[in-house]
């Protein structure tokens, strides 16, 4: 039984195709304007005089600027891997969970880099706390922790509607429909 695979259809394997087509569109768009963000936040750390990056926040030029070409290239293999993925489980070699896994993890990993090109974006505006002279309210501290809050209570809501589904696939694959239950839905009602 350890050797033997679900047999993949043609709907997995459609569904994990276009994923990993959407995977690299989130890879490539996530690269481009966070190239684009870095190259105008240098130019205007240049022009203005009060504007200036922090030093911990110019290591995102070196990455995402010089090293772009890295960033596509890595992108294009990431996809070539996640379509090789595909067809192998479409011949029936390999699960189709992993082509899966491949195109959410490149996601997962062009989100991460959106979120270290916003958090360098934004040093420059981080006033430090003893500059500001009233402390804030409480609305306003509401509206600083929200967002998280609301994302956390978003996967969890996901992963639960996912579990959810899952258990109840696997409750009528054990117990599908019987040939009484035609019977018992036309005659006894």
């Amino acid at each position: 039984m350890l050797g033997r695979l679900k047999r993949t259809t043609r709907l997995d394997v459609g569904l994990a195709l276009s994923f990993a087509g959407i995977a690299y569109l989130v890879w490539a768009l996530v690269a481009g304007v966070s190239r684009r963000l870095v190259q105008e936040l240098f130019k205007i750390a240049a022009i203005e005089e009060g504007f200036s990056l922090p030093a911990d926040a110019r290591w995102v030029k070196l990455v995402f600027v010089n090293g772009g070409i890295l960033i596509d290239l890595v992108g294009l293999a990431w996809l070539a891997l996640s379509l090789f993925l595909v067809v192998r489980s479409s011949r029936q070699r390999a699960r189709i969970s992993w082509a899966w896994v491949s195109a959410v993890c490149q996601v997962i990993v062009a989100a991460l880099g959106a979120v270290l090109v916003g958090w360098a974006a934004y040093q420059p505006h981080v006033v430090p706390p003893d500059v500001i002279d009233q402390a804030p309210t409480t609305w306003e501290q509401i509206r600083a922790i929200s967002l998280p809050v609301v994302v956390a209570i978003a996967v969890l809501l996901w992963v639960t509607f996912l579990i959810w589904l899952l258990v109840e696939r696997a409750r009528l694959n054990r117990r599908g429909p019987t040939l009484t239950d035609g019977v018992r839905t036309s005659f006894y009602r």
